[in-house]
C-alpha cells in the first residue's frame, strides 16, 4: 500500500495542516510550505516512503 500526505494552508498565513489519505489530521506546522512538505515526508519515512500532495490555495 502506497501512503500519502496532503498539505494545505490553514487560515493563518504561516501555518500548514497535514492530513493522511483518509483525511485524518496528522500535524499542524507553523513555518513555510517547504517546512510542511519536509514534515510530511518525514512522517512517510516511517512507512518506507510515499507521496506528498500540496493543495493550491491561490
Amino acid at each position: 500500500m502506497r501512503h500519502s500526505r496532503h498539505v494545505a494552508r490553514t487560515l493563518s498565513d504561516d501555518a500548514w495542516q497535514i492530513t493522511d489519505a483518509e483525511g485524518q489530521h496528522t500535524a499542524r506546522i507553523a513555518g513555510t510550505e517547504h517546512d510542511a512538505i519536509a514534515r510530511a515526508h518525514h512522517q512517510l519515512a516511517a512507512y518506507g516512503g510515499g507521496r506528498v500532495f500540496v493543495t493550491d490555495t491561490d
